[in-house]
């Protein structure tokens, strides 16, 4: 990395230890990104997400204790900004519309070039850095205090609470 620049933090959830030891080392080859944890099942991706808070997190569809499709639901209930992608075998018909649902932004196929989950991973980024940017354009409205509610009487005092039972009369 130059310049002192944060890497972007990635977290791998998969059942097979082989599958994420090569994710690991096909992620980290990446200038910039960094493999912050591993889940082996959906039960532990949530909590290593709460955890780690990591940019993008890669999940298997298939694992034990917990699919992906159901930790991807709580993943993105407890962390709404952080994007989601399903990595796995299974891309049964219905399974990427199941997965949208559950907050998914896209699902790539264990069998599809790796240039396919890089570039999933690199448009996941740059959409978490671009909501970031506008975050921090938007510029709250100067807070308007509205004057006692005895604005628009010509008095600069609030009326005390017994004007307020009789209708803001002044007695005579």
């Amino acid at each position: 990395m130059t310049g002192g620049a944060v890497a972007s933090r990635l977290l791998i959830a998969d059942d097979n230890a082989t599958v994420r030891r090569m994710l690991r080392a096909l992620l980290e080859t990446h200038e910039g990104w960094q493999v912050c944890g591993e889940a082996e099942n959906g039960l532990e991706a949530v909590a290593k997400a709460k955890q780690l808070q990591p940019d993008v997190i890669i999940l298997d569809l298939a694992m034990p204790v917990m699919d992906g499709l159901r930790a991807a639901r709580e993943i993105s209930s407890a962390l709404p900004g952080v994007p989601l992608l399903i990595h796995t075998l299974h891309n049964a018909p219905g399974v990427e519309l199941e997965a949208k649902k559950a907050g998914a932004r896209k699902i790539i196929n264990k069998t599809e070039n790796a240039d396919e989950l890089l570039n999933a991973i690199e448009e996941a980024l740059e959409s978490v850095k671009q909501q970031a940017i506008a975050k921090s354009q938007v510029t709250p409205m100067p807070e308007v205090k509205a004057a006692a509610s005895g604005a628009g009487n010509g008095s600069s005092e609030a009326p005390a609470a017994s004007d307020e039972l009789n209708g803001g009369a002044k007695p005579n």
